[in-house]
């Protein structure tokens, strides 16, 4: 495998991750339309996301989640509709009381060095995820406190010291599920992001870092006659105009991350089809509450205040994302609804009252340097500077930026974490000042104990009712204010069918093939 750096990805990363339908906006998709054939290439750009390295336990974890999932499989996945089915592990169960869950592995699957994916390989990842030197980027994922047993080589069981009800999810939609060789962890150490060996149906053969990653087909899958395809490249480009130029010049199959702007651009184009699903993610401004000025919650909501989410989805986002007030969106089954209780949605009258009662509100707010989210955060600069509010734009690269929220060193950021089925994986992380992460730095014991309850409580019903109060306290101690939510979306051409679309961010391609190659 052939390794080149680009010296503008070496920065650390980290990304935490997001039920509904997935299906395409304009109809049948392609991969509906024919039998699959084997052989071929397909292309993959993207524009706005880099990473740093392939490897899925460290603080970095990489935000191109659809590369990723090409080289591991998780022990557990996610279907189009939204629901969880055994993959690595072929089944899985709880104890009546909830603190034992038992997964039985697929017999004969093996790791593309040679390694034999059995019992102890899955322990390896998990105590690995939760090994506090490992500063896992998702981690936090799974109880610091688990034991794994290995009663025989193709059982392991998780214990539990209360339960946790979004154990499924995260297994099968965050990092902490997907498996890497403990052989090839052990052999490159540092570097092992370099050099990711999975079970997946891709292995990686040669990338520049945070540019462009080549895939070859695992020929010895463990999925018999899959994937179809040969090889698989990811592109990342400067703009997502520019990617999606590559596309309808045929010098791509799918555009990944596609934005609104994007979406709009290519209706008509016969040549292309747009995949959406609805949203679990939702754009929003996180704020550093450890440090002025959004140590007082005041001028946090004044910031919400001035914000005019209708205007915004009206004028920038062609109405593809539309408003919310809450951190759960209306693809999730968690939302609480259009409007939440509290939330400092518009009014210019009362961001300019709390402005002059807090004597003034500057602040320096981090956007990833992509022409979109600038473009964005122009419009929103130019809201704020209405009630009073000086918002002044650090561009950076994705990657740093991110590393600059989750080390704290902003004041405020943009920010989209992609939604996924369970909130425990990608609120709590987020807000729970118990939590690992925490990059808000919040300090909340009520918002504490509801995120407890919200994960210990079994039933997805009552678990709702918790999740609607979680979002009312979010309301009052404003640790982020809300642009709006964001649907998945990708647009693909004529030529690939098969991918299987997911309602988060990543997809699957074990399925995926293409037609007159």
């Amino acid at each position: 495998m052939r390794v080149r750096l680009a010296a503008t990805a070496l920065v650390a990363a980290a990304l935490l991750l997001a039920g509904c339908s997935a299906g395409g906006a304009s109809g049948t998709t392609p991969s509906a339309e024919a039998s699959p054939v084997a052989g071929g290439d397909a292309t993959i750009v993207i524009s706005g996301r880099t990473w740093a390295h392939l490897d899925v336990a460290v603080p970095a974890v990489t935000p191109i989640k659809g590369l990723i999932n090409a080289i591991y499989d998780s022990l557990l996945r996610l279907t189009p509709e939204g629901d969880i089915e055994p993959w690595l592990a072929k089944s899985y169960k709880a104890s009546d009381d909830r603190l034992s869950w038992t997964f039985t592995l697929q017999p004969d699957v093996t790791f593309t060095d040679g390694t034999p994916f059995n019992s102890e390989a899955v322990k390896f990842n998990l105590l690995r995820q939760i090994d506090p030197n490992q500063h896992a980027g998702e981690g936090g994922n799974l109880p610091r406190d688990i034991q794994v047993e290995t009663p025989d080589d193709l059982t392991v069981v998780i214990k539990l010291s209360e339960p946790d009800e979004s154990l499924p999810s995260a297994l099968a939609t965050t990092a902490v599920g997907l498996m890497a060789s403990p052989t090839a962890v052990q052999k490159w150490g540092g570097e092992y992001g370099l050099h990711p060996v999975g079970t997946g149906p891709f292995m990686l053969d040669s990338q520049i870092v945070g540019q462009e990653a080549k895939l070859v087909k695992n020929p010895d899958y463990w999925v018999k006659g899959e994937p179809y395809l040969d090889a698989v490249t990811y592109r990342t480009l400067g703009s997502a105009d520019s990617a999606l130029q590559t596309l309808k010049a045929g010098g791509a199959d799918m555009m990944d991350y596609v934005g609104p702007q994007q979406a709009n651009a290519a209706k008509g184009d016969a040549s292309l089809t747009l995949q959406e699903s609805p949203a679990t993610s939702v754009h929003y401004i996180i704020f550093n509450t450890t440090k002025p000025p959004f140590d007082d919650v005041r001028a946090r909501q004044a910031v919400g205040y001035a914000i005019d989410q209708e205007a915004l989805s009206k004028g920038l986002y062609y109405g593809y994302y539309t408003p919310t007030q809450s951190m759960m969106a209306s693809g999730s089954w968690a939302w609480p609804g259009k409007t939440v209780k509290g939330y400092p949605a518009f009014d210019l009258d009362k961001a300019k009252k709390l402005v002059k009662d807090i004597g003034g509100l500057s602040f320096s707010l981090k956007v990833s340097n992509t022409t979109d989210f600038l473009q964005q955060m122009t419009a929103v600069q130019s809201q704020l500077a209405k009630a009073g509010i000086d918002m002044q734009i650090d561009t950076v690269e994705p990657s740093q930026k991110i590393a600059d929220i989750f080390s704290r060193n902003y004041e405020a950021g943009q920010f989209v974490v992609p939604g996924l089925p369970d909130p425990d994986n990608y609120v709590r992380p987020f807000f729970d000042s118990t939590a690992g992460a925490n990059p808000s730095g919040l300090q909340d014991d009520e918002l504490d104990a509801l995120f407890k309850q919200g994960r210990t409580t079994a039933g997805q019903d009552a678990r709702k009712d918790i999740y609607a109060q979680v979002a009312e306290r979010m309301a009052e101690v404003v640790p982020a204010v809300y642009l709006s939510e964001v649907p998945p979306m990708r647009l693909q051409n004529q030529r690939l069918h098969g991918v299987v679309y997911l309602p988060i961010d990543p997809f699957y391609l074990n399925t995926a093939w293409v037609s007159g190659k």
